[in-house]
């Protein structure tokens, strides 16, 4: 089995903790600890930000820059909002205590904190709320220094769009519709659309395996897709096994992977054929978001285009890549 899945279940430190003791109830769900006041917006003097994009195996790296120290940060739509590395910033003031979770259990206890003046490029954010926790597994696996992971709450108010054939991310401002201006609009030959749900600041989008109504998160830095071995038994008969492992979670607990091949994947209004995702236990993640989820959408599912995320809109779209 490829390294990459020594994973990348990193996926992430999704912390859900002690921000807040206000529960909220959506769609009949009762989420714990959210948070209930917003960061201040964010400003910029663009309608269009280019922001160039780095790799590290299959995830997606980007520069930003702290008060005064520059690095490389992770995109990531599995975690809600700034992360950052503690073994950077555990000098911050702590605000919160935390406790954090992956796919292969928990990690160590983190903190929130408040951070000034975050900066992507042109892109300005004051005074911003962040989670600081350990990510030294990220570094160690992809030998490059890791400031943090960037997780939705910075874009809400925008769509990205995310080229990684170019290397490159779009961060466009909306119109008063929630709509990326027609001038402004640098992909045209779309192939895909789907509706998602936010809940507690992760992407939630519907799809079909084999006809099977499942729930989805989509994840940017899931370096492959996931599926919970629980909602797949009926499924893996139908799908070919490519390789059986086994992961040393956190605490030194063992976790049987199984890597599979599959077709006759639905989102929105596409059918994907040849897919491979990885069935493993996500009961541990499901317990750090909030609540139960089917799947995991990573690199597997969203290389095949370029894609786009409108955080007002809540649409997610994908784009024929054309070479010329």
């Amino acid at each position: 089995m490829p390294k990459v899945y020594l994973l990348v279940l990193f996926l992430i430190f999704c912390s859900f903790g002690a921000a807040g003791s206000e529960k909220v109830t959506i769609g009949g769900i009762t989420f714990k600890n959210a948070r209930p006041d917003p960061d201040p917006s964010p400003t910029g003097d663009f309608k269009t930000l280019v922001v160039p994009i780095k790799r590290a195996g299959n995830l997606i790296i980007i520069e930003a820059q702290i008060d005064t120290l520059e690095g490389n940060f992770v995109l990531d739509t599995g975690a809600p909002y700034l992360i950052l590395n503690e073994t950077y910033f555990r000098y911050l003031p702590h605000v919160a205590e935390q406790e954090s979770a992956g796919v292969n259990g928990y990690a160590n206890s983190s903190f929130t904190t408040y951070i000034r003046n975050f900066n992507i490029l042109e892109l300005h954010y004051p005074k911003l709320r962040a989670d600081v926790t350990d990510l030294s597994s990220i570094e160690n696996s992809k030998g490059i220094k890791i400031l943090g992971l960037l997780g939705t709450r910075l874009f809400s108010d925008f769509a990205i769009t995310v080229d990684l054939f170019r290397n490159t991310l779009y961060i466009q401002k909306l119109d008063e519709n929630g709509n990326i201006p027609p001038v402004e609009k640098v992909f045209h030959d779309r192939f895909m659309i789907s509706p998602f749900r936010m809940l507690n600041d992760v992407i939630l989008m519907k799809g079909t395996v084999d006809d099977n109504s499942l729930w989805f998160v989509f994840d940017s830095a899931a370096e492959t897709s996931l599926l919970d071995y629980r909602r797949s038994k009926k499924l893996i008969p139908d799908m070919e096994v490519i390789s059986r492992s086994k992961i040393m979670g956190i605490g030194g607990t063992s976790i049987e992977v199984i890597y599979t091949r599959f077709d006759n994947l639905v989102v929105g209004d596409r059918k994907y054929m040849k897919n491979r995702i990885l069935i493993t236990n996500l009961e541990k993640m499901g317990n750090a978001y909030g609540y139960t989820i089917d799947g995991v959408l990573g690199y597997d599912f969203f290389v095949r285009g370029i894609f786009t995320i409108n955080f007002v809109k809540k649409e997610f779209e994908m784009y024929i890549y054309n070479n010329q």
